[in-house]
C-alpha cells in the first residue's frame, strides 16, 4: 500500500523567517560595487578630470612622486597607505586661467586597487583623519577617503559621492576610450582632455584650424619601462576629420625640430632620430622605444600652468 504525502503549506511567519535568512546570505555573498581592475580604474574618476593618468606602481614609484610632487602634493598625504597600492588612477581637474592659490588643493581625485584591511586603514592614516562615516574619512585639508572593499580605495578633494556613483553603476569615461589607446598593461597611461592644457603641455602639437575651429582636443599617452632606465613611449593624436592626418604629422615632426636647443632640452638630434611620427586615417601615432627615466622626471619638473614650479 502506498501513501501518498501532500507537501504542507508553511506558515506564514516561517516562510518570512527563510526569506530573510535568504535576504541575509544573498547581501553578504554579492558586492554592492563592481570590482575595479586596471582596465577600468579611471572610469570612476568624475568626468570633469581634464588629466587623467593611471600607473601601475610596482617599479614605477620615482615616477609616482614626480607626479605627486608636479602637481602640488606632498608625498606624506599617500606615505602611510602608498606601499599597499598595486594600480593608481588620478584625476585633475586643472583650470589654466584660475592658477592654483597658494595653500588651496589643486582639485584631484583618486582610484586606487591595492591589499589593505579596512580595519588597518582607518589606524594608518594617523589623527588627522576622522571618520565620517561606514569605512569614510574625512582631513582638514577636504580630502575623503573610503575604502570600499579591502582592496579598492577612493580619495577625492570633493567629489567622493560622484565617484562612489560611478562605480556603482559601473559608468564609463566615453572620452578616454575615444582615443584608442590600449593602456591595460601599461606602467603609466595619461590622457590631456583639454585644448589649453595640451597646449601647454605639449607646444609642437598644433591644436586650431584657419578657422579657429579644433584639430585636436584630447591626447592619449602610454610608457613602459623597458629597462631600470628607460621607457617607451606611444602617443596617439586622435582625429575627428582624417583629412588633418597628413598635415598634423608634417607639422608636429617641424615643432619638435623647432625646439632643439630650447627649454625642453631632452629634444636633440639623437631623440628625434629615434621618434616615429605616422599619420594615420584616425589620427597621428608618435613612438619612442628609450626614453630615459630622468627625462620624464625631468619634463615633469617643468611648470605646467599650476603655479607650483619646482624646478
Amino acid at each position: 500500500m502506498y501513501e501518498f504525502v501532500l507537501p504542507v503549506k508553511p506558515e506564514l511567519p516561517q516562510l518570512k523567517g527563510l526569506s530573510i535568512l535568504a535576504l541575509i546570505l544573498f547581501v553578504f555573498s554579492c558586492r554592492t560595487l563592481p570590482e575595479m581592475s586596471h582596465s577600468n580604474i579611471a572610469d570612476s574618476l568624475p568626468p570633469e578630470s581634464n588629466i587623467i593618468m593611471k600607473i601601475a606602481i610596482s617599479e614605477n614609484e620615482a615616477l609616482l612622486e614626480a607626479l605627486i610632487l608636479r602637481f602640488g602634493f606632498e608625498p606624506e598625504i599617500f606615505s602611510n597607505i602608498s606601499k599597499h597600492i598595486e594600480h593608481l588612477a588620478i584625476g585633475l581637474e586643472i583650470d589654466l586661467q584660475t592658477r592654483r592659490k597658494q595653500g588651496i588643493l589643486l582639485p584631484f581625485h583618486i582610484a586606487a586597487i591595492g591589499n589593505w584591511p579596512r580595519a588597518f586603514l582607518g589606524g594608518a592614516l594617523g589623527d588627522e583623519w576622522v571618520k565620517s562615516g561606514r569605512n569614510r574619512w574625512l582631513n582638514s585639508a577636504g580630502l575623503e577617503i573610503i575604502a570600499i572593499s579591502n582592496k579598492e580605495l577612493l580619495i577625492s578633494s570633493g567629489k567622493l559621492d560622484s565617484m562612489l556613483f560611478r562605480t556603482r553603476i559601473a559608468a564609463k569615461n566615453t572620452r578616454i576610450r575615444t582615443v584608442g589607446l590600449s593602456s591595460d598593461n601599461s606602467d603609466l597611461a595619461f590622457w590631456l582632455l583639454d585644448t589649453d592644457i595640451i597646449h601647454k603641455i605639449l607646444p609642437v602639437v598644433p591644436l586650431m584650424n584657419h578657422d579657429g575651429t579644433a584639430i585636436v582636443d584630447l591626447v592619449g599617452i602610454v610608457l613602459n619601462k623597458m629597462d631600470n632606465s628607460s621607457y617607451s613611449i606611444e602617443m596617439i593624436v586622435p582625429l575627428a576629420d582624417p583629412k588633418f592626418a597628413e598635415p598634423l604629422a608634417l607639422a608636429i615632426r617641424i615643432g619638435f625640430a623647432s625646439q632643439i636647443g630650447r627649454k625642453l632640452d631632452f629634444i636633440n638630434y639623437e631623440f628625434l632620430s629615434g621618434l616615429s611620427i605616422e599619420a594615420r586615417e584616425s589620427g597621428v601615432i608618435l613612438k619612442h622605444n628609450s626614453i630615459p627615466t630622468y627625462v620624464l622626471e625631468n619634463f615633469l619638473n617643468y611648470d605646467f600652468g599650476l603655479g607650483n614650479d619646482r624646478s
